[in-house]
């Protein structure tokens, strides 16, 4: 009885941090980047350094800033912090200026 109780009490800790993080997502179901198109139709791929700007400047604005930048392929994946906190983690599309949330 005592193991299942602890156990009981580690999923409910796991279970209510992995809440309280879903809570603060940013991009919960997604959005695009005007600045790189018009809602998913992009005219041309920008560059991984523009991509970069153009997020910072859009999470800027919600009061984040951007951690970990990794590119793949036409993506650029970024943690997104708030008040140091690790809140979100997006995909952001080159060619089509969305960005999706990915946790």
């Amino acid at each position: 009885m005592k193991k299942i109780s602890c156990l009981f009490a580690v999923l409910l800790i796991i279970l209510s941090a992995s809440y309280v993080r879903a809570g603060e997502d940013v991009t919960p179901y997604g959005d695009f980047c005007t600045q790189c198109t018009t809602y998913g139709a992009g005219k041309a791929m920008i560059a991984p350094d523009d991509a970069v700007k153009a997020l910072e400047k859009y999470y800027g604005g919600k009061g984040c800033q951007l951690g970990a930048v990794s590119y793949k392929g036409r993506f650029v994946q970024v943690e997104i912090y708030k008040n140091g906190r690790n809140i979100d983690k997006v995909l952001f599309d080159r060619k089509t200026g969305r960005i999706r949330s990915i946790y």
